[in-house]
């Protein structure tokens, strides 16, 4: 039987800056909504928590925050209700990877309802917290490393390296023979990418950094970089690359009061061709189609089912332990996901 009542941490302290992201939702029970055409309903066997979910319990994110509403934006499930159509029809009782539709109602909760193409099936050899971490990272990962293929790139410099995205670039990277620059900022995380594959490591606060990128940018010709941290970075490592070379800037892990702004430089845009872009999944899917989001989705759960890509997990909680392990996660991104078992 569909239920009626569905529990779930919501959005409730968005605006006052000074709190921390644990202290801006709280457990709620409300209705579940009549299903509109085109959405499923999906019970929560496990979500996960993304640097995008902490940016948006901040109000700093490409999304509105929405008050009231369950956060949490990626999750794995079974569908157990569906209005929309053959696809729907053909998903209900099936386990699925599912992303939040974005400005309703979230996947921290007991069940979410979320349009169908959020939703892909799951090989049944994935785990539910691997089904959990599917979309965001993962995906970005495969999107980002294509489209630095597109722009020609035989190497690429991975900022915040040891990030869930960066290690899946590299780790993408080397089935495609590209090589890795990969730059991480403490000393505990440089073994850490070496393990996961990356050609060459490097420290940002090593008094070295910009004369050995720039040695190595050159010796490697690589000409894409990748950037989750922006702000000022995104200038300072496009000016040790060749002339040409392109920044795709996928986050911003800098800690301002400004989450949008940054800068770069007018005169290497000019005079040195070098090309800044954005990439955010949200956008990418609304333009691919489910189609094309499903062939994603397929590449990447043969490249879990493969051993290729792997989630480091720092653990699994229930409602009641959750908001401490956010507040972990908040400040230890490096550890591992938190993962939420909300049933």
């Amino acid at each position: 039987m569909k239920p009626y009542k569905n529990s779930g941490f919501a959005l409730v302290n968005a605006n006052d800056e000074k709190l921390p992201v644990e202290q801006r939702i709280e457990l709620q029970t409300k209705e579940i909504p009549s299903l509109k055409p085109g959405q499923v309903l999906v019970k929560v066997l496990a979500a996960s928590v993304n640097p995008s979910d902490l940016v948006y319990l901040m109000g700093k994110y490409g999304i509105p925050a929405n008050p009231g509403a369950f956060a949490g934006f990626e999750a794995c499930g079974i569908v157990v209700d569906a209005n929309a159509g053959l696809y729907g029809k053909w998903l209900q009782g099936k386990r699925v990877a599912v992303f939040a539709t974005p400005g309703q109602d979230g996947v921290w909760a007991n069940h979410v309802v979320t349009r169908v193409d959020y939703c892909v099936a799951l090989r049944k050899e994935l785990s539910d917290a691997q089904g959990a971490t599917m979309m965001v990272n993962p995906c970005t990962a495969v999107c980002l490393v294509e489209r630095a293929m597109e722009l020609g790139a035989k190497a690429i410099i991975v900022n915040a390296a040891a990030s869930q995205v960066g290690k899946g670039v590299i780790r993408y990277c080397k089935t495609k023979g590209i090589k890795t620059i990969a730059t991480v900022r403490s000393e505990s995380n440089l073994r850490v990418v070496q393990d996961v594959g990356a050609t060459h490591v490097l420290l940002t606060s090593d008094g070295q950094f910009s004369t050995q990128l720039a040695k190595l940018a050159s010796y490697e010709n690589a000409t894409v970089l990748l950037d989750a941290v922006a702000d000022n970075e995104t200038p300072q490592l496009l000016k040790q690359m060749p002339n040409g070379s392109s920044a795709i800037v996928y986050g911003r892990l800098t800690e301002t009061h400004d989450p949008f702004g940054g800068y770069f430089s007018v005169a290497d845009v000019i005079f040195r061709d070098m090309h800044i872009e954005g990439f955010w999944l949200s956008t990418y899917i609304k333009k691919a189609g489910m189609l094309r989001t499903v062939r994603l989705m397929r590449k990447v759960q043969k490249l879990f089912a493969e051993g290729i890509f792997d989630t480091d997990i720092y653990g699994e909680f229930d409602f009641s332990t959750f908001l401490p392990a956010l507040a972990h996660y908040a400040n230890h991104k490096s550890d591992g996901k938190v993962i939420l078992k909300p049933n």
